[in-house]
C-alpha cells in the first residue's frame, strides 16, 4: 500500500502519536487547555498521514473545517502559517458558522459548542469523504468517526488526551484508514 519512504514517515508519525498519548496534562486549567488544544492540532495533522482520501488535484487545498466558535480553529491556523501540506496540497483552515460553509472539507471538527447541530452536520456530509472528528462525550457511536477525550493518567498526576474511533462511522465515506491508526486508538464497536 505504501512505499518504503512513506512507511518510514508513517512509522515516525506513529511514534510521535504514541508519545503524545503518554503526555500527562498537568498545570493550571488555562495551561492544560492550551496544551490540549496543541495536542489536538498535532493529532489532526497526523490523522492526514493515516487516512487516505479520494484523489484531488494537487493544487486544491486540503481543507480542515471547524464548526462554530471553537478556539481550536485559531490553533489550527498555525498549520497554514507554517505552510504545512497534505501530500502536495496546501492546508487551509475554515471556521464555519453554518454547515453550508464547510465546502469541500476533508476533516471536519465538531466541538462541544456545536454539539446540538450534530444531526444537521451528519446530514450535510452524508456519503461525502469527510473525516468527522469531535471532542464531546457521546459523539463517537453517533456518527462521528474520531472523538477526543481525556483519560486519567495511571499515576493519578493528570489526564492524557486520547481518541476513540468508530469504524462504522467511516463506512460509505470513501476513506481508507491505516491499521496503525486503529492500533493507537480505542475502538468503539
Amino acid at each position: 500500500m505504501f512505499d518504503a519512504p512513506t512507511r518510514g514517515r508513517i512509522g515516525r508519525a506513529l511514534w510521535l502519536a504514541l508519545c503524545l498519548t503518554c503526555v500527562a496534562l498537568p498545570g493550571t486549567a488555562g495551561e492544560s487547555a492550551d496544551l490540549t488544544r496543541g495536542l489536538k492540532v498535532a493529532y489532526l495533522y497526523n490523522f492526514t498521514r493515516f487516512v487516505e482520501w479520494p484523489r484531488q488535484a494537487a493544487e486544491v487545498p486540503f481543507v480542515i473545517a471547524v464548526i462554530g466558535d471553537d478556539p481550536l480553529a485559531a490553533a489550527l491556523r498555525q498549520l497554514e502559517r507554517e505552510g504545512r501540506r497534505v501530500g502536495a496540497a496546501p492546508i487551509r483552515i475554515v471556521q464555519a458558522d453554518a454547515v453550508a460553509q464547510i465546502g469541500d472539507a476533508r476533516i471536519l471538527f465538531v466541538g462541544t459548542a456545536a454539539a446540538a447541530r450534530l444531526p444537521a452536520i451528519l446530514e450535510a456530509v452524508a456519503d461525502r469523504p469527510v473525516l468527522l472528528v469531535g471532542d464531546s462525550p457521546g459523539f463517537v457511536g453517533h456518527g462521528v468517526a474520531i472523538n477526543f477525550f481525556l483519560k486519567p493518567d495511571i499515576l493519578g498526576e493528570g489526564e492524557r488526551l486520547r481518541f476513540a474511533i468508530d469504524p462504522r462511522a467511516l463506512q460509505g465515506r470513501g476513506l481508507k484508514v491505516s491499521s496503525r491508526l486503529y492500533d493507537v486508538a480505542e475502538l468503539v464497536r
